[in-house]
């Protein structure tokens, strides 16, 4: 791929030097006000309420555990935990690096994510300098690339680093690709092979990278035969993978979501709808809206039939150029490990934007490709990919400003609640209950109303467990057992949470012995289990049984040895009698 290019200066180190400070710069600036946020979402299970994370035996176990550690060591908790089937030891190890160096300090973490996002933008730059770009195009797809607005989700939010890491490893493996083209040296083909490795240990989703060296190879006249070689690196790096993999999980795999394959070429339809556009978007991503739109759908089924033809058109290696069909076929490559996780009942976030980080790069690469190419003069196609930038820049930074609040802030500062996804929808209730009850149940009757939406049961379930936590609270416990009873009619009974809150409203009601009963149940069938020691624990707090509060806490610490249950442990000991303290 070749493109033209401004006057270069005569020094193109002093000139790269330059658009590497530019990037700094234009990162800097657009993701240092999310610093000063709080741990968000699924930042608390990863980072600051995580008992792997926090505790001593770290780095014995987590590169055979599934993402965020196991929660026990009972054969219960291990059957539970190993049906997750997110394996991301390196990102793990990256929050683990930060937690060592900082403590919980979330403005550290944040700082890690920009550092990256820099590091990316620069490594972009070096990619399209490497396949043929001007200096000038080149520095304008990695300046596009570090304001493009889907990816606040990545930078600005903590839990968002798998696909900046990910990306890390697919760049450094692609760069030493591309090195390996030009000199031949089987080293850059293994290194380029272990990047990939890392890539996969970070975040799964550069399953499909090496499949388009292969394609490169194959367009520079190698036959298939000879493409075996050129593979065995790479498959070697996927076999490691799976093996590691395997001792996290054995060999289970995630149930069937459900989804259709209409469903599929809705989502391919609205990812590539807001790459093209990507102005007014939510914080979150609401799936239902995706799913069963034939808009989406029309245009996620021409999206696939272009993808076809596009593979036919590049394994044609009697077409000299294939430009074109070539960035489609990798666009939509790097796009279907992110769309296929519809497909597992696992995921929450069916549909999200920080998805779009790696297809993102392919297609602002097309962007500066084509915009050079075809737009004359040179300074006409630099005014308007400036005038881009600076559009992606004001849809980018306030959402970096909303994630620079503290949680109340962040959750009650989202604007239009009705488009975003479930999970925010619920949080945003969360938040709003205790300030203004009515509002708040007007968001969760929303949520309850959106039956037939693909994460209804579960959120659901999410809203009448913390309505009944909210009313025995409150004293209300008509209201509370209402809550309570609805949960316990629903299919495979209450979980863990609903049932550990169940026994908590039965304490606040004065029966305790019935939550006991409950609570000693769940030790015994999870007697070695984080989650459910600490929670047992909070029982004992409640009832003021401070002495069997710190048993639970003493059992829980000394099996995972991590600060916060010491912290609490040392917050209970004034409340304790002097013998048993």
């Amino acid at each position: 791929m070749t493109g033209p290019s401004l006057q270069d200066p005569e020094d193109p180190r002093r000139s790269l030097l330059i658009f590497i400070l530019l990037l700094l710069t234009v990162n800097l600036f657009i993701f240092l006000p999310s610093m000063s946020g709080d741990f968000l979402w699924d930042d608390k299970y990863f980072i600051s309420e995580n008992s792997n994370l926090l505790g001593a035996r770290f780095l014995l176990d987590f590169w055979r555990s599934p993402f965020g550690g196991f929660s026990g060591t009972d054969d219960n908790s291990l059957r539970i935990d190993r049906g997750r089937q997110f394996y991301r030891p390196l990102t793990s190890l990256s929050y683990w690096l930060d937690f060592r160096l900082w403590g919980l300090n979330t403005a550290a973490f944040h700082l890690t994510n920009i550092l990256l996002q820099v590091v990316n933008s620069i490594l972009l730059l070096f990619i399209l300098l490497r396949v043929g770009l001007g200096r000038v195009p080149a520095f304008a797809g990695a300046l596009l690339f570090s304001v493009f607005p889907p990816h606040f989700e990545n930078v600005a939010w903590i839990s968002g680093r798998t696909d900046l890491l990910s990306f890390l490893f697919a760049a450094l493996s692609a760069l030493c690709f591309l090195n390996f083209l030009k000199n031949k040296s089987r080293a850059r083909l293994v290194l380029s092979a272990l990047f990939f490795l890392g890539g996969l240990l970070a975040k799964e989703n550069v399953f499909l990278l090496p499949g388009l060296f292969l394609i490169v190879l194959w367009r520079k006249g190698m036959k298939g035969k000879d493409l075996l070689p050129f593979s065995f690196p790479f498959a070697l790096s996927a076999v490691v993978w799976f093996f590691l993999r395997s001792l996290a999980f054995g060999h289970g795999a995630p149930a069937f979501s459900g989804r259709s394959i209409l469903d599929f070429f809705s989502t391919i339809g609205f990812y590539t709808a807001r790459l093209v556009i990507p102005f007014d978007l939510s914080v979150t991503v609401d799936s239902g809206p995706v799913f069963g739109n034939a808009a989406y759908t029309g245009l996620g089924f021409l999206i696939t039939a272009l993808f076809a033809v596009s593979l036919v058109l590049v394994l044609d290696r009697n077409r000299r150029t294939a430009d074109a069909p070539f960035l489609l076929f990798a666009f939509i490559l790097f796009m279907l490990p992110s769309i296929a996780v519809i497909f597992s009942s696992l995921t929450l976030s069916l549909v999200a934007w920080r998805f779009l980080y790696l297809p993102s790069a392919v297609f602002i690469a097309g962007l500066v490709h084509f915009g050079f190419r075809l737009i004359r003069p040179r300074s006409v196609a630099c005014a308007l990919l400036g005038l881009l930038a600076i559009a992606y820049t004001v849809e980018i930074y306030p959402k970096s400003e909303l994630f620079g609040r503290d949680e109340n802030g962040f959750w009650l500062g989202i604007k239009r609640v009705d488009r975003e996804d479930l999970i925010a929808r619920f949080n945003v209730g969360i938040k709003t209950l205790p300030l203004d009850e009515k509002k708040a149940l007007q968001i969760f009757d929303q949520v309850l109303a959106a039956k037939t939406h693909p994460l209804f049961p579960m959120w659901q379930a999410r809203i009448y467990e913390e309505l009944a936590m909210y009313y025995a609270f409150q004293k209300d416990f008509a209201k509370a057992e209402y809550y309570f009873s609805e949960l316990s009619k629903r299919p495979g009974g209450q979980s863990l949470h609903s049932t550990f809150n169940y026994s908590y409203y039965l304490a606040f009601a004065g029966r305790r012995a019935e939550g006991e009963s409950i609570v000693l149940d769940l030790v015994g069938r999870y007697p070695r289990n984080h989650f459910v020691l600490t929670r047992a624990a909070k029982f004992y707090l409640i009832v003021k049984d401070y002495p069997r509060a710190a048993d639970f806490y003493g059992r829980d610490y000394n099996l995972f040895r991590n600060e916060q249950t010491k912290k609490l442990l040392e917050e209970l000991r004034p409340l304790l009698p002097r013998n048993d303290q």
